[in-house]
């Protein structure tokens, strides 16, 4: 199909760029990538053991608080969190957080912050070498990951975990610190880690879509908001011009909510603005407002065969799509949800926004639905081949949209 306003989002023809992870923005190994000297005190076993227990979990996670950890997390390691081409023996890594203090977060970036700020890498490197000494002494090889070092990437690798989410500025956000902390990792022969497959705190990157504290508060203009050629912005990390590894830099962590009001204040606060979201959305959905615009846009749709049916989706909420089925030359309106519908779904799939899709009901003679359509706010996908949908009258009714059939498969 093609339109006669071809866009990147479209049908336009050029090389697509291969699709890049933001996930380690700041992440090039802490740190600030400097070596650390091996402080382990005691040598891994000869033969070590490969099994630990619940209970010898649980005493490693209580000595572990007590001496400072703040959150700890088990995952695998997989080839791209890796930095340097290095090879590590045992890939169940233990990833430790210690959570920045109160005086390197409110000192002005300078000589004196940049201590404080090694200082906090050293010791995180000294409390994970200790924990690493107690895993050895109980039987168990490990290689330790020091926060100061250029190993791997630490924020995804602790995403991996479960214990907190990559937020905006490219740094973990965790329930016990914010994004507030040093990430270090122990990868250890235990085989059986208890390792969680679900990360409870994925709804981050949606409220910090709407938020972009950090983004403001860097006085180096090291995060920078830039448009994609589909309108959804994207956060670059210019690293050349942070200035967190030469003075301790810390003003995107102080301006994020997370830090500011904590992570229970902030989830609540998304919940009632999410829930308020969903309102507006149902409201949507009404069948009885389909049908008037069904009414109101007949026009629109003469031409198409019995059985034809178009579908309506947003794309904030996947839990229901709307339906119009060409019917005894009318249109039937139904709301279903995902696992109520037969495949395939329709012929033809309009999604859209909730503003969008508010706008479109308002809609009465498809001015509204052709301009959205044409602007790349509504995105058109066609899920039957270009043969089924002439044979079922969509030539006149993309025509009316600015679309055409032709030279290829469909959108």
């Amino acid at each position: 199909m093609e339109n006669n306003k071809k866009g990147c989002c479209g049908d336009a023809e050029y090389e697509e760029e291969p699709i890049k992870d933001n996930s380690n923005i700041q992440e090039e190994g802490c740190g600030c990538g400097a070596e650390h000297p091996d402080e382990s005190t005691i040598n891994n076993p000869a033969k070590p053991e490969f099994i630990a227990n619940e209970k010898f979990i649980k005493e490693f996670e209580d000595y572990a608080h007590s001496i400072g950890i703040k959150a700890i997390g088990y995952t695998q390691l997989t080839p791209e969190l890796l930095i340097q081409d290095k090879f590590i023996q045992y890939p169940n890594a233990i990833v430790l957080t210690m959570e920045m203090s109160k005086e390197l977060l409110e000192t002005a970036p300078g000589n004196k912050t940049q201590e404080l700020n090694d200082a906090h890498y050293a010791k995180l490197g000294t409390l994970t070498y200790k924990l690493s000494d107690y895993l050895r002494e109980k039987g168990y090889a490990t290689e330790v990951a020091h926060p100061y070092g250029g190993l791997v990437n630490f924020s995804p690798l602790a995403q991996k975990t479960g214990i907190g989410f990559i937020g905006k500025n490219g740094l973990l956000i965790t329930p016990e610190s914010g994004p507030g902390q040093k990430i270090s990792a122990i990868f250890v022969s235990i085989a059986n880690l208890p390792v969680k497959n679900e990360n409870e705190h994925v709804w981050i990157p949606e409220y910090c879509k709407r938020c972009g504290k950090c983004i403001k508060a860097c006085p180096e203009k090291a995060l920078i908001e830039e448009e994609t050629c589909c309108g959804e912005p994207e956060v670059k990390f210019k690293q050349e011009l942070c200035i967190g590894c030469s003075q301790g830099c810390t003003y995107c962590i102080e301006a994020c909510p997370f830090n500011e009001k904590g992570y229970e204040d902030v989830k609540n606060k998304f919940d009632k603005i999410n829930a308020k979201l969903k309102e507006k959305q149902r409201k949507n959905f009404d069948v009885e407002l389909w049908n008037n615009w069904a009414e109101e846009n007949s026009s629109l749709f003469s031409g198409l065969v019995n059985g034809a049916t178009v579908a309506m989706t947003m794309t904030e909420n996947e839990e229901q799509i709307i339906l119009l089925k060409k019917e005894d030359n009318g249109l039937k309106v139904s709301v279903k949800a995902p696992e109520e519908l037969e495949r395939p779904v329709a012929d033809l799939m309009f999604g859209m926004d909730t503003k969008d899709m508010a706008g479109l009901l308002k809609d009465v003679n498809s001015i509204k639905f052709i301009e959205l359509l044409s602007s790349g706010k509504v995105g058109i996908y066609a899920l039957a081949s270009q043969s089924e949908l002439i044979n079922k009258g969509y030539t006149p009714f993309l025509g009316r949209l600015g679309f055409r059939l032709g030279g290829g498969g469909c959108c």
